[in-house]
Protein backbone atom coordinates (compact mmCIF):
# COMPACT_ATOMS: atom_id res chain seq x y z
CA UNK A 1 0.00 0.00 0.00
CA UNK A 2 1.12 3.54 -0.63
CA UNK A 3 0.53 6.10 2.13
CA UNK A 4 1.80 9.66 2.22
CA UNK A 5 1.70 12.59 4.60
CA UNK A 6 -0.47 15.21 2.94
CA UNK A 7 -0.60 17.86 5.67
CA UNK A 8 1.19 18.66 8.90
CA UNK A 9 1.00 21.50 11.37
CA UNK A 10 2.11 22.26 14.91
CA UNK A 11 0.10 24.04 17.60
CA UNK A 12 1.77 26.69 19.78
CA UNK A 13 1.95 24.11 22.61
CA UNK A 14 4.04 21.77 20.42
CA UNK A 15 1.26 19.32 19.49
CA UNK A 16 1.60 17.99 15.93
CA UNK A 17 -1.38 17.29 13.64
CA UNK A 18 -0.68 15.01 10.68
CA UNK A 19 -2.98 13.89 7.84
CA UNK A 20 -2.05 10.64 6.08
CA UNK A 21 -3.73 9.53 2.86
CA UNK A 22 -3.77 5.95 1.61
CA UNK A 23 -3.84 5.27 -2.12
CA UNK A 24 -5.55 1.89 -1.70
CA UNK A 25 -6.35 -0.74 0.97
CA UNK A 26 -3.44 -2.54 2.59
CA UNK A 27 -0.78 -2.02 5.26
CA UNK A 28 1.90 0.66 5.61
CA UNK A 29 4.39 1.91 8.18
CA UNK A 30 4.93 5.66 8.53
CA UNK A 31 7.94 6.86 10.54
CA UNK A 32 8.21 10.42 11.82
CA UNK A 33 11.44 12.05 12.98
CA UNK A 34 14.90 12.83 11.77
CA UNK A 35 17.40 10.40 10.31
CA UNK A 36 18.82 8.28 13.11
CA UNK A 37 16.28 9.56 15.67
CA UNK A 38 12.76 8.16 15.22
CA UNK A 39 10.12 10.02 17.21
CA UNK A 40 7.03 8.04 16.20
CA UNK A 41 6.17 4.97 14.12
CA UNK A 42 2.60 4.31 12.93
CA UNK A 43 1.59 0.94 11.54
CA UNK A 44 -1.55 1.37 9.47
CA UNK A 45 -4.03 -1.21 8.18
CA UNK A 46 -6.48 0.37 5.75
CA UNK A 47 -9.71 -1.35 4.67
CA UNK A 48 -11.94 -0.31 1.80
CA UNK A 49 -15.43 0.92 2.60
CA UNK A 50 -18.18 2.44 0.49
CA UNK A 51 -18.65 6.20 0.52
CA UNK A 52 -22.23 7.34 0.11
Amino acid sequence: MLASITAKSMDPDGTWHVTIRAARPGSATVTWGTEGMTALTLRLDVAAYPIS
